[in-house]
């Protein structure tokens, strides 16, 4: 018999913390390609693709269906009031909606066509009844001459008001107003002149809804989003909801505790949108960060422990595979890459975000959200003041959270979300790579079935069984 030497690396291999390293690496390289193939749009994940990370999957549906409906509209502009009506063909409307729209310097549709669009198609007869629209050009001096979809929208019949700051403001100052926002809007070298006509044109929204309409909500909308399918009864279906848990006496207390739990109109507004920047883990992706070292630790120790009680149990040729280096290799490289991993690969690809409304006080941006009437006058003439003052006015979408903060009122998101930001074009000379960073990965993931679906299940909840069939399109919704 020929006795033929171990080589060196059939020695490594009969070590058992050489195998169990091994293995580790095998598992970490599946986890990889795994992570490239799924968490590749998880803008905190370090996985995540900047190629194709924005990629449109239901939203490019969505905004086809947007724009069919819009060209059907503006073709005939007796479509949309024959097919759906308005808000004064019923009861007083529950929401007002105002979309706040300036022109933009594109190529094709202007961002509001496709808003529009998205907003109205699918929709029902009740929904409309339920909704009242209004469209705002906030561009000065001239926004009918400074808007390439002023003409088409207004024209369309679509919205039940269309108005600009020529159109409303009182006449004995009209003039000089118009100037002011006109040079705050043209100085592009001051930060502070342009937040104060965004935060203007806002509150001037805002405050529209409340002196033209009694909708107990009013929704501002930024006009370069999308609305999915159904949002206009599944919106009414939440802030059913928003209204039964500020009647919950076991509801905690706002964040300064200056109003009791239980009481009604405790809360500032509904979130439609948000991106998984702002509902991310807080730390980042070091080793360090979310204190990722000390859970190792918290989970290596007793681990360690508890092994090596179970190898002193164990026959001794299955305690000699969990030698020192075995145990190395677990508690002491594997449990912390597992521990890093988890917070790496983004808090919205590993847990996500349940469906449900609740209480946040996070989120970012205004792109979509629904005010309570009950405090959207003072949160207009609050921003409106802010915008006037001589100090720095503040962003349109921190001032409604620090009003929120200092009054505690509740802010509250409902999941999923129902809107989606797909300007990536400015109007506030932000720059195109942070426009389009403003995004939700989660409404991409949107099934437009299970959408469907869902809208006819809500509107009979709203409306009744007969009310599904004054769809648009009656197959979208059974």
């Amino acid at each position: 018999m020929v006795h033929r030497p171990r080589t060196l690396a059939s020695t490594a291999l009969g070590q058992p913390g050489v195998r169990a390293l091994l293995l580790l690496l095998g598992i970490l390289t599946l986890y990889a390609v795994y992570g490239s193939l799924y968490f590749y749009r998880d803008p905190l994940s370090i996985f995540f693709s900047p190629r194709h990370g924005f990629d449109q999957f239901y939203s490019a549906t969505r905004k086809a269906e947007a724009d069919e409906f819009l060209d059907a509209a503006t073709a005939d502009p007796s479509f949309a009031p024959s097919k759906l009506g308005n808000a004064g063909d019923g009861p007083p409307p529950r929401i007002c909606a105002a979309f706040i729209t300036v022109g933009r310097q594109m190529h094709g549709r202007q961002y509001i066509d496709s808003a529009v669009g998205s907003f109205l198609a699918n929709m029902t007869r009740a929904e409309r009844r339920a909704v009242h629209l209004k469209l705002f050009f906030a561009d000065v001096p001239d926004a009918e001459a400074q808007h390439a979809s002023f003409a088409r929208l207004s024209a369309a019949g679509l919205a039940d008001e269309v108005f600009t700051y020529n159109s409303t403001l009182p006449a004995r100052d009209r003039d000089r107003k118009i100037e002011t926002l006109a040079s705050w809007a043209e100085d592009r070298g001051s930060k502070h002149k342009l937040e104060r006509k965004t935060v203007h044109d806002y509150a001037y929204a805002m405050d529209r809804c409340v002196r033209t309409t009694e909708a107990p909500y009013i929704a501002l909308f930024e006009g370069d989003i999308l609305l999915a399918d159904g949002w206009a009864a599944r919106t009414l279906v939440n802030l059913r909801t928003v209204e039964e848990m500020m009647r919950d006496l076991q509801r905690r207390d706002p964040a300064k505790g200056e109003i009791e739990p239980g009481r009604p109109n405790t809360w500032l507004y509904l979130r439609l949108f948000n991106q998984e920047r702002s509902s991310g883990w807080s730390g980042g992706t070091g080793f360090r960060s979310n204190n990722a070292h000390i859970i190792s630790a918290a989970i290596a120790i007793p681990l360690l422990l508890v092994l090596l009680l179970a190898r002193g149990r164990l026959p001794r040729h299955m305690a000699r595979q969990m030698d020192g280096w075995t145990l190395l290799v677990i508690c002491g490289v594997a449990v912390p890459v597992f521990v890093w991993l988890f917070f790496a690969s983004g808090k919205a690809s590993v847990v996500g975000s349940p469906p449900g409304v609740r209480e946040e006080w996070f989120g970012c941006c205004n792109q979509a959200l629904v005010y309570n009437r009950e405090h959207a006058g003072a949160l207009a003439e609050h921003m409106l003041d802010a915008a006037t003052r001589r100090s720095a006015p503040g962003r349109s979408d921190m001032l409604p959270k620090k009003f929120a903060w200092d009054r505690g009122f509740a802010r509250i998101s409902a999941y999923p979300m129902l809107a989606q930001h797909v300007g990536r074009v400015s109007a506030i000379d932000t720059s195109d790579d942070e426009a389009r960073r403003v995004w939700s990965m989660a409404f991409e993931d949107l099934r437009p079935e299970r959408l469907a679906a869902q809208h006819a299940r809500d509107v009979r909840a709203l409306f009744g069984d007969e009310a599904v069939y004054g769809a648009t399109t009656v197959d979208e919704l059974e």
